[in-house]
């Protein structure tokens, strides 16, 4: 599980019409770096899907950045899918992100284009690419510039609802001088609408200086999430 905001949205089909999802986990860990110091955060989704090809939607999740409150991080985000056979399926989407309460606010307003292309839902390789993620925090902000992460995950089914999850993840950060890399490996279960991912989450040393919240690059979370 790379993303925990995301883990509840399908990454090749939407229905036709409104879904989302509401969440809570042990954690709120986006590419390898806490958004929530190591805290427990919640997480929802609201998205409307035109075909299963166009889907608009907003996200947030809890955010606790170091020596802060506890504040809501935002995404709203456009994403175009195709179904390009039988087992091959892409998409591209564009996502902006805001966190309104935090003292860094005006960095935290970026913006990404995304990419991915899956196979038959097991196999999916992703690149995000940012003109404006902040670089490394000091008191006085963050200089902002292009951010770029690359991910490849896989699914394996075991038995009924029951499935095996691995992930692999580069990113870099060029205001920040970084390059680091980041992974999971865990299972998820469904019972109804209900899904519950755990998985153990590592990330190299470089995420350290880029973390404004946990200090541990290695942890378990487990997210509880409702699709509806």
């Amino acid at each position: 599980m790379i993303a925990l905001l995301f883990a509840a949205v399908p990454s090749l089909v939407l229905a036709q019409g409104w879904g989302g999802a509401l969440g809570y986990g042990s954690d709120n860990v986006y590419r390898g770096v806490s958004l929530s110091s190591g805290e427990p955060a919640w997480l929802a989704d609201l998205h409307y899907s035109v075909d299963g090809r166009w889907t608009a939607g907003i996200g947030a999740s809890r955010e606790k950045p170091r020596f802060q409150d506890a504040g809501v991080q935002y995404t709203v985000y456009l994403d175009r899918r195709w179904q390009l056979d039988e087992d091959w399926s892409a998409k591209l989407g564009l996502m902006h992100y805001e966190s309104p309460s935090n003292i860094w606010r005006d960095e935290l307003n970026y913006n990404e284009l995304t990419a991915a292309v899956g196979w038959r839902g097991r196999w999916r390789l992703s690149l995000a690419l940012s003109p404006d993620t902040p670089g490394i925090f000091t008191y006085r902000g963050a200089a902002t510039g292009f951010a770029a992460a690359a991910e490849l995950s896989y699914n394996q089914p075991i038995r009924g609802r029951l499935a095996a999850h691995f992930g692999l993840g580069l990113a870099r950060v060029h205001k920040a001088d970084l390059n680091y890399s980041y992974g999971s490996a865990g299972l998820s279960y469904g019972i109804g609408d209900v899904h519950i991912y755990s998985s153990l989450l590592l990330a190299t040393r470089g995420a350290l200086r880029y973390n404004t919240g946990s200090s541990e690059r290695n942890r378990w979370v487990t997210t509880l999430v409702w699709n509806f």
